[in-house]
């Protein structure tokens, strides 16, 4: 309940004495005993007595010492209390001019499209445009806002000089206040950083260095500060990953790779099976080191006593999110006889799903034992699968898958060097010249020619192909069984542009043929006598 004096003081200020309207808007914003603080009742009362006494120091510099932002204010007391502000920052008080600062970067116009910082400053969020226009307009504002973070982010007195920086950066980074500069909100964070406090810890989270790429090595002293505290902290938050992780890579903190585990962060799930396991001595020599053979990474399985169980535990969590290096490193373990989980079919299997996912050295070992259980398996063209997975190795620099795919493959890189190369360019030539002479089963034998040279096939292979289903991702088949049964099938390399691009254009110009219904090129003397023909054309003997 009010109190006499109160009530006695109040009665003053209805009656219209200044004075007591002051000393009410006091009372209320400030709360006494019996009444309790309403900073919008008080900023009421205060309009009240600047109606009939004006705007003294007095006034603008308690509402500026008095106002917090966080308070929700009506669009007919928000006015009063920006004015209080503008007089008193004017007059040099500090804290009104950091409020306005706080409140120019959240509602100027810029921020709105590029911030997603929830309003804070809600004191003025009822402010229409006319009330911005009639303060003065907030466009005009902004440069003020900007001298204002500029001078208390170097004024060492103020309280909160942390919090301006940080503002002065944030304002920086996105122009919010017409003046972009990235390098100098980098640099300034980066100082914030160093300080062993919350604004420390945020400022070294909000520069959002890459999970992949760390953080950049300046940041290295502020990672050593903050990093013990937060491997104290009982509960681990989910939004000091990134810092976690940094400490791993920046720093080799066990306990910090651990708890980045346990949050989710896949890298660290694979960091964590690998060094368990001790494939590695580093993590990195793992991750993304594809060129060693498949026996020196085996050579390096001796874990001795390490525990391989929580290593495959990590191992099958990143797995599980697609990295094909958990899945190689687990075909590893379950062929260390040491495991008690040892399974050459388990060791298989997650090789496999490695391969699929592109991983070089899994995929060099499918292929490998693909070619070595050749006669046993049912194939079509034998080797076929095999050639495909070595090829790939092959193609990420795996020297052994090279080596093996010489084998099962034939090279004819050399066009020049192949049996149909005079033939083939005397047609190009022709093509190029008098294309209107090439149509229906003489354009069809050109396409054959031409991609004979390329691939060095015989003549009863260039005649019976089915050049259309001649071409696969990694090489090309030639199998003319059917016609005669006791050829041998062929994989040869596709290793150039221009055998792609001729093998491209045949089998466009077969498409054709059959879409048009005029695909009959006649049984083996009908395509033997067409190519006679094609050669006279060309004056080819």
């Amino acid at each position: 309940m009010a109190s006499r004096e109160f009530l006695k003081i109040m009665k003053l200020a209805r009656s219209g004495d200044a004075l007591a309207q002051q000393k009410i808007g006091h009372i209320y914003m400030l709360g006494d005993d019996g009444v309790p603080k309403n900073s919008q009742n008080a900023l009421l009362w205060l309009e009240k007595a600047t109606v009939s006494i004006g705007f003294s120091e007095e006034i603008f510099n308690f509402v500026a010492d008095q106002l917090e932002l966080s308070i929700n204010l009506s669009s007919s007391q928000a006015p009063f209390a920006w004015k209080c502000l503008l007089l008193a920052a004017n007059a040099g008080h500090t804290r009104a001019r950091w409020l306005m600062a706080q409140a120019i970067s959240q509602f100027s116009p810029q921020t709105n499209q590029i911030s997603e910082t929830p309003i804070t400053a809600l004191a003025f969020a009822q402010m229409s445009e006319k009330n911005w226009s009639d303060a003065g307009g907030l466009e005009s504002f902004l440069t003020l806002a900007h001298r204002y973070l500029e001078e208390l982010a170097d004024l060492s007195s103020f309280n909160e000089q942390a919090s301006a920086k940080k503002l002065l950066a944030q304002c920086l980074q996105d122009g919010r206040l017409g003046t972009l500069d990235v390098d100098r909100s980098k640099k300034i964070i980066a100082s914030l950083a160093t300080q062993s406090n919350d604004i420390g810890l945020s400022s070294l989270l909000s520069l959002g260095f890459s999970f992949n790429q760390g953080i950049d090595a300046s940041l290295v002293p502020a990672l050593k500060m903050h990093l013990p505290s937060l491997l104290s902290n009982k509960k681990h938050q989910q939004e000091h990953l990134p810092i976690y992780w940094a400490g791993w890579q920046q720093l080799q903190n066990a306990d910090a790779l651990e708890i980045a585990a346990e949050l989710g962060h896949v890298p660290a799930q694979l960091a964590m099976g690998l060094r368990l396991a001790k494939l590695d001595t580093t993590v990195d020599e793992v991750i993304g080191n594809d060129k060693n053979d498949s026996t020196a990474a085996e050579a390096k399985t001796n874990s001795g006593n390490a525990r391989l169980k929580r290593a495959v535990y990590w191992l099958k969590l990143a797995a599980n999110h697609g990295e094909r290096e958990a899945w190689y490193a687990l075909g590893l373990i379950n062929r260390m006889p040491q495991y008690s989980g040892y399974s050459a079919e388990d060791s298989d299997t997650y090789f496999d799903k490695a391969a699929d996912l592109g991983h070089p050295q899994a995929q060099y070992r499918k292929g490998a034992a693909l070619w070595r259980k050749r006669a046993q398996l049912s194939e079509e063209v034998e080797g076929l699968q095999a050639s495909y997975w070595v090829w790939h190795a092959s193609q990420q620099g795996v020297t052994e898958a090279q080596e093996l795919l010489s084998k099962i493959m034939e090279s004819h890189s050399n066009p020049k060097a192949n049996d149909w190369h005079q033939l083939a360019s005397a047609v190009a030539q022709a093509m190029t010249e008098n294309s209107h002479r090439f149509t229906g089963e003489i354009l069809l034998m050109c396409h054959r020619v031409l991609v004979a040279n390329q691939l060095n096939l015989s003549k009863a292979e260039l005649l019976l192909a089915d050049i259309a289903a001649i071409q696969h991702e990694h090489g090309a088949v030639v199998d003319i069984r059917a016609e005669l049964p006791r050829s041998t099938p062929r994989l040869i390399l596709i290793e150039t542009l221009e055998q792609r691009k001729a093998l491209m254009m045949a089998s466009k110009a077969f498409a054709n043929a059959e879409l048009s219904n005029s695909l009959d090129e006649g049984n083996l003397r009908q395509r033997r006598y067409r190519l006679e023909k094609l050669m006279e054309m060309v004056q080819i003997k």
